[in-house]
């Protein structure tokens, strides 16, 4: 008899094990039956041991943590060998969460499908120390009841005042949907793309409301601009075409454009051409430090915000030096403004006023030669007038249409004062920038001019100092004597002619400009040889400093 009761345990003990797998706690709902389906896992630590007294929860993939209940959530804690159990589920998507706050570590495990007639056998899973995701510019809207999580999780955060959140105790991993909720209705996933979490990392995400974004690197390698120094507060130029930017995921303004430079900081942006039917666009950027020599150093391009409104942003700082800058955009109607808070704008009778068309960069102004002009009226006294022998710099994209045996000026501060024009040295056809001085009369560096063809011209006056670069290259420079006394600062800025007749060194008249002018500024400083050479790399039409990634 007790050999039979002997045989018998064994069998006794293998039925009350399949028992205790095929039911449990219902710990939904209390009770204990038995069960035909369910979840059930392994959760290892970092250095494959079994993760045990780690805490597992389940939740329905679109849970909200903030707007849904308790009720569908089931909890398991991992026994010695790190398995835990979920019984009656239903059937649906879940997601796994788990946490051991002994250790301080956490995984996610997502897409488990759970029917109603068999036992699910999630992935198996690996412990590691959590990390934080940090949101920035959310919104300049309120944002009061603003709310950030990750679904299937209980992971939210309340979005602050000035628009940033951090959802902190996140597993590591990658996330392809982060939502933000407006309200209990109105939901939109903040990421662009994946988003992958290292251990114990914080990872940003920058103007989430955002939906599209494009790496633009600056290359000042020779490869590229071909730079060695450093350049600081530089208004680069971006060109958008089909090619590079699709202008239907966009405001037809553009004004949902942003642009983020280092640590995610906002960069001043200017929008000088938007034309979405045509399908380009020319913007000015203002990126604090371009590199010399660099081909890694980059700014971030956002757009596709259909709620975003244009912010009044200054590219061209007058205390950065601009003291006058225009880009000729618009209509020949249209007055020329001037991009800095200077208004200088410039305009001119209807009768003599140049026409707009295709420049160098975007739009430009067409002189033909015998009657356009522009001026800038109330110029003479103000922040233009610059004294002889300081510091400034002027430049302007000019394209000469043919060589006539005659002076043309491009821009000039009277005759008396500082100008550029084209003009005749012995029967040689030259650029010229000129500084008045009243001891040695004109002072001028000049080079060669190629008609029909866009050239940059700069000239820069460093005290007693004068340089001339054409095509981003010193072509002349000249040291003056310092004058006895002080030229004449009556006039005001011209684009196209003098402000009256040029009698030096012919009687040149007016000097009415014959081509296309475009991009001109004044600025109080003397620009520096990489300046100079990076505005004509990135502004000539195959630009050698902006790649698109």
């Amino acid at each position: 008899m007790s050999r039979t009761i002997k045989n018998l345990i064994p069998a006794f003990i293998a039925v009350v094990l399949f028992f205790l797998n095929c039911s449990g706690p219902d710990i939904a709902g209390g009770g204990t039956i038995e069960t035909t389906n369910g979840v059930v896992g392994v959760i290892r630590n970092s250095d494959n041991t079994p993760s045990s007294n780690t805490v597992v929860k389940l939740y329905p993939e679109n849970y909200d943590p903030v707007s849904n209940t308790s009720d569908s959530i089931l909890s398991d804690t991992t026994d010695t060998a790190g398995t835990y159990r979920f019984h009656r589920v239903a059937s649906g998507r879940y997601v796994v969460l788990a946490r051991n706050n002994h250790s301080s570590t956490s995984l996610i495990l997502r897409d488990i499908n759970a029917t109603d007639s068999i036992i699910t056998r999630a992935p198996e899973g690996t412990m590691n120390h959590s990390g934080s995701i940090a949101f920035t510019n959310l919104s300049g809207e309120d944002v009061s009841g603003w709310y950030l999580y990750i679904p299937g999780t209980d992971i939210y955060s309340r979005v602050n005042n000035d628009g940033s959140a951090e959802l902190n105790d996140v597993p590591p991993g990658t996330f392809s949907t982060i939502m933000l909720a407006f309200n209990s209705n109105a939901k939109r996933n903040v990421l662009r793309q994946e988003l992958t979490l290292s251990v114990g990392d914080t990872a940003t995400v920058e103007l989430p409301l955002w939906q599209y974004s494009r790496t633009l690197r600056l290359n000042t390698t020779p490869a590229g601009a071909n730079i060695s120094g450093t350049v600081t507060f530089f208004p680069v130029l971006i060109r958008l075409n089909s090619s590079n930017f699709d202008f239907s995921q966009s405001r037809l303004s553009g004004n949902d454009l942003v642009f983020t430079g280092k640590n995610g900081k906002s960069l001043p942006c200017q929008i000088e051409r938007w034309d979405a039917a045509a399908k380009r666009a020319e913007l000015w950027v203002n990126v604090d430090t371009i590199f010399g020599n660099d081909s890694t150093q980059s700014i971030t391009m956002y757009w596709g915000n259909s709620s975003a409104t244009a912010e009044k942003n200054i590219v061209f700082d007058t205390a950065a030096g601009y003291q006058g800058v225009w880009h000729f955009e618009g209509t020949s109607d249209d007055p020329v403004k001037d991009a800095t808070i200077n208004q200088f704008d410039g305009d001119a009778p209807d009768s003599v006023r140049p026409r707009s068309g295709e420049g160098i960069i975007g739009n430009c102004r067409i002189f033909d030669g015998i009657s356009n002009y522009l001026t800038m009226p109330n110029s003479a006294y103000g922040k233009l007038n610059i004294p002889q022998n300081r510091n400034y710099t002027v430049s302007a994209w000019a394209y000469l249409d043919t060589l006539d045996n005659q002076s043309h000026c491009v821009v000039s501060k009277g005759i008396e004062q500082y100008y550029i024009r084209s003009t005749y040295s012995s029967d040689t056809p030259v650029w010229e920038f000129v500084e008045y001085n009243s001891t040695v009369g004109v002072v001028a560096p000049t080079s060669p001019v190629v008609p029909r063809k866009w050239v940059f011209l700069v000239g820069v006056r460093q005290g007693n100092k004068q340089y001339l670069y054409c095509n981003g290259e010193a072509v002349d420079s000249i040291t003056a004597a310092p004058p006895a006394s002080t030229g004449s600062s009556l006039n005001d800025l011209f684009i196209g002619r003098f402000s009256k007749g040029l009698p030096v060194p012919a009687n040149d008249g007016f000097s009415y400009f014959k081509g296309s002018i475009d991009e001109i500024r004044i600025m109080n400083i003397a620009r520096n040889p990489d300046w100079i050479r990076l505005c004509y790399m990135n502004q000539r039409s195959d630009d050698r400093l902006v790649v698109f990634k």
